[in-house]
């Protein structure tokens, strides 16, 4: 690619993360639904020792004709909530070990959840098959000031407040 075409495509690629508006409200811990086991210890992979990375993903939904968008962020939470029960170790946070190991605290603290109002359609998002990393990481929830994995925790929520990112289907 030459030097053209790769300002024009990091210029297409600033232009469609300013197009987004996204505006977060407060992040909220939703813990499991009913207790779950605490103070357990779980070792992270071999694989995962060695490459601890984040990975962030945008899951994209249609709402059913005749319900409105207004429950999505309800449903949402109460579905993360029972899911805890569950994969519990989803609940606690990361931690390291005596041994200097990377491990998953079960302290049943929760996941954060974020509801978020985005001033655009899925459509502004552009391909999501080539994603553009800047106006996706706007629809994904970070933690903020967070230095190192340790900061944050296993899984994380954001949900558009309201209406569901809509596109023409």
């Amino acid at each position: 690619m030459g030097a053209e075409a790769k300002h024009i495509g990091v210029a297409m690629a600033e232009s469609k993360a300013q197009l987004m508006s996204v505006k977060r409200g407060e992040p909220t811990l939703v813990p499991p639904a009913e207790a779950t086991p605490t103070g357990e210890q779980y070792y992270l992979s071999n694989l995962d020792q060695n490459i601890a990375v984040i990975v962030q993903t945008v899951y994209c939904f249609k709402c059913p004709s005749g319900r409105g968008h207004e429950d999505a962020a309800d449903a949402l939470r109460a579905a993360l909530a029972r899911v805890l029960v569950h994969y519990h170790p989803l609940a606690g946070r990361l931690g390291i070990s005596p041994e200097m190991k990377l491990t998953v605290e079960c302290t049943g603290e929760g996941a954060p959840f974020v509801e978020a109002d985005a001033a655009c359609d899925l459509a502004d998002v552009g391909d999501l098959s080539t994603p553009d990393p800047a106006a996706l990481g706007q629809l994904v929830y970070s933690v903020p000031g967070a230095k190192n994995i340790l900061e944050m925790p296993p899984i994380t929520a954001q949900v558009r407040h309201r209406h569901s990112l809509r596109s023409e289907f």
